[in-house]
């Protein structure tokens, strides 16, 4: 996501958006957005002075930031720093910041971390209703039944694996025995294979996270 917004530069290969190379780009307005820490380091400000003067630099929704934050986690929190939020709290803010930008492209890196259940299943609802193109990258599996008509790619030890429609992995079952209706197959470092098919396994959807991917095959 740092290499897509530009702020980190590729070794290899381009990055480009819409057709542009993203080094290119400057100055852009409601092009792409994301909930990444680095827009609040540092600042020692109010929470509602920082989003306030970012939304306007990008020509945001601070009405939508403001309703976002207070109805998650409290109009108090408008008035403390970043620094002085808790974690949920400070997952929300970046949300909340990303999903009022009205842009393009929304990336949004583990936008449930830190929740509880009800204002994960809310934040989910949320960020359906922002328009765009949304990028969510998470390792829980519970939100894929509610996003059946999405696409979807698995990283897994840096190589990635996809594009595969959400609605069809829900379905899958993960072995690490060869299957004969394998529809795909995960190689891993140890130079074992992990095996996503209809017949065989252990069902995705008992898998809390993708992480115990892992644990399926040890």
């Amino acid at each position: 996501m740092r290499a897509i917004l530009g702020l980190v530069v590729s070794k290899r290969g381009r990055v480009l958006v819409d057709g542009v190379d993203v080094d290119s780009i400057r100055g852009t307005t409601r092009l792409m957005a994301s909930n990444l820490r680095e827009v609040m380091v540092g600042s020692k400000q109010p929470l509602r002075n920082v989003a306030r003067f970012v939304l306007e630099l990008v020509e945001g929704d601070y009405e939508r930031f403001e309703d976002i934050v207070t109805r998650f986690a409290g109009r108090d929190v408008l008035r403390k720093s970043f620094a002085e939020l808790s974690e949920g709290q400070r997952k929300i803010a970046l949300n909340a910041l990303a999903l009022a930008s009205r842009a393009r492209y929304i990336l949004l890196d583990e936008p449930f971390e830190g929740l509880d259940p009800a204002r994960r299943v809310a934040m989910l609802s949320e960020i359906q209703g922002t328009g765009g193109v949304k990028v969510i990258s998470t390792h829980v599996t519970w939100m894929l039944r509610n996003l059946p008509s999405w696409d979807l790619y698995l990283v897994v030890e840096g190589s990635v694996y996809g594009p595969l429609n959400v609605g069809y992995l829900w379905e899958l079952r993960i072995s690490d025995r060869p299957v004969e209706d394998a529809v795909l197959t995960i190689d891993l470092r140890s130079g074992r294979r992990v095996y996503l098919s209809k017949t065989a396994g252990t069902p995705l959807s008992s898998l809390d996270t993708l992480d115990r991917l892992y644990e399926v095959v040890s």
